[in-house]
């Protein structure tokens, strides 16, 4: 771009002094000839004036002495009596004049005048601004152009940069308003495209999440079996499948998430999947305890997103505390919220804060669960607590903001509390 737009100034600028040059060597040639025809006129003048007075030959000889032209021996007069004083072809320009007599003389003046002294020297000055004034142009514009340029410069680098190697990157362009329009434009497309993709990546990480749910009834399934090569082999194959499961969560990069929209009743998604965890838990021998209101609990979520978080909570459970801990499950409504509490006897979670960062766990998991439940929360505007519960082991505590109730979001939006043991 640099070497373009530089042989475009040069092509301007030489086109822009050959025009000035041309002009001016036109009027200074024409200003040239104009002041010789004057002083020619002038001459014609002064020898007019000495013919007015007499026609002594020598006195004509010494007038044409004293006049440019007649120096140059390009001024003659022609005497009444035909007698011819000084340098004449009889091709100049004839002037015709009165005698002293009353008679008619003609002053010839041969054209066209030679060149003033002065001529060579003005073009050679013009020719000379010319050519300084070329490079001195280049550099203008150069210094001109340089704000584009760079515009140029950093808006091909972002672009670059967001298409191979960085694509957070955004572009900071001032310049020309079309640049920054470009830009602008370049940015959105880019917004667009991150979002596009953390939106496939968030439907492929919740997808696979929710592949554990009925992993984790298999397996349970398969631990009831006993002993055998057919048990062996389903339990085999069931811990292969969540290997694979794990490692598509693992291999996505964490990205921020927004619920489904809809409305679903809280208290009627959990009493909906309740029915397939009582079942395990008793399986199991786990004390498993639902607290439902009567009431309606509408929360601006999609059941299917809900039900999601309600596996991804007690998948946990039963991924990470022995056989036959207790578990409870409340929904409670109040002040235009709605809490949804799962809580477990088991050992607790070490590190509440990494837990609830998408791809971290401390338990040997993908982390993905919490991150849910946490983006769910977050959509209603609500948060996400982890604490000690009263079973001693770790409580999830998720505050969902109820539909309707036009309530301001939760500052923070992810609170994350570990309390003593209660």
């Amino acid at each position: 771009m640099r070497r373009l737009l530089t042989r475009a100034l040069v092509w301007s600028a030489a086109l822009v002094g050959v025009l000035l040059v041309v002009g001016a060597g036109a009027l200074l040639v024409w200003s040239a000839a104009d002041r010789a025809a004057s002083d020619d006129r002038h001459d014609v003048t002064t020898v007019a004036a000495v013919l007015a007075v007499t026609n002594d030959p020598d006195a004509v000889r010494g007038a044409l002495a004293r006049t440019a032209a007649g120096t140059e021996g390009r001024l003659a007069v022609h005497l009444p009596d035909g007698t011819t004083i000084g340098v004449g072809q009889g091709t100049g320009r004839l002037t015709s004049v009165s005698t002293v007599d009353g008679s008619r003389a003609a002053v010839e003046v041969s054209s066209p005048a030679p060149p003033g002294p002065g001529l060579p020297l003005h073009l050679t000055v013009l020719l000379l601004s010319a050519l300084l004034a070329l490079p001195a142009a280049l550099l203008v514009g150069r210094r001109t152009l340089d704000p584009v340029l760079r515009a140029l410069r950093v808006l091909a680098d972002t672009a670059s940069e967001i298409a191979h190697r960085d694509g957070n990157a955004r572009i900071r362009v001032t310049g020309p308003p079309e640049l920054t329009a470009l830009a602008t434009a370049i940015n959105a497309a880019a917004d667009r495209t991150e979002r596009l993709l953390a939106k496939e990546r968030e439907m492929i990480a919740d997808v696979s999440h929710r592949l554990r749910t009925p992993l984790t009834a298999l397996r349970l399934d398969a631990d009831a079996i006993g002993e055998g090569p057919v048990a062996d082999r389903i339990r085999s194959a069931v811990t292969a499948l969540g290997h694979d499961v794990d490692r598509i969560i693992e291999s996505l990069h964490p990205v921020s998430t927004a619920a489904a929209t809809g409305t679903c009743d809280v208290a009627e998604v959990v009493k909906t999947r309740m029915g397939f965890w009582s079942a395990h838990a008793e399986d199991q021998g786990r004390p498993c305890e639902v607290d439902l209101p009567y009431e309606p609990t509408p929360v601006p979520l999609a059941p299917d997103a809900l039900g999601a978080v309600v596996d991804a909570l007690l998948e946990n459970v039963f991924r990470h505390t022995p056989p036959r801990s207790a578990l409870t499950v409340a929904v409670v409504r109040h002040a235009g919220w709605v809490t949804l509490a799962v809580e477990d006897g088991g050992p607790g979670v070490v590190d509440p804060e990494r837990a609830l960062h998408r791809g971290s766990s401390g338990g040997g998991s993908t982390g993905l669960g919490l991150d849910i439940a946490r983006a769910a929360a977050e959509a209603t505007g609500g948060t996400i607590h982890v604490e000690r519960g009263r079973l001693g082991g770790a409580r999830i505590r998720l505050r969902l903001g109820e539909s309707d109730s036009h309530h301001e979001p939760a500052v923070p939006r992810a609170w994350r509390l570990w309390r003593g043991r209660a």
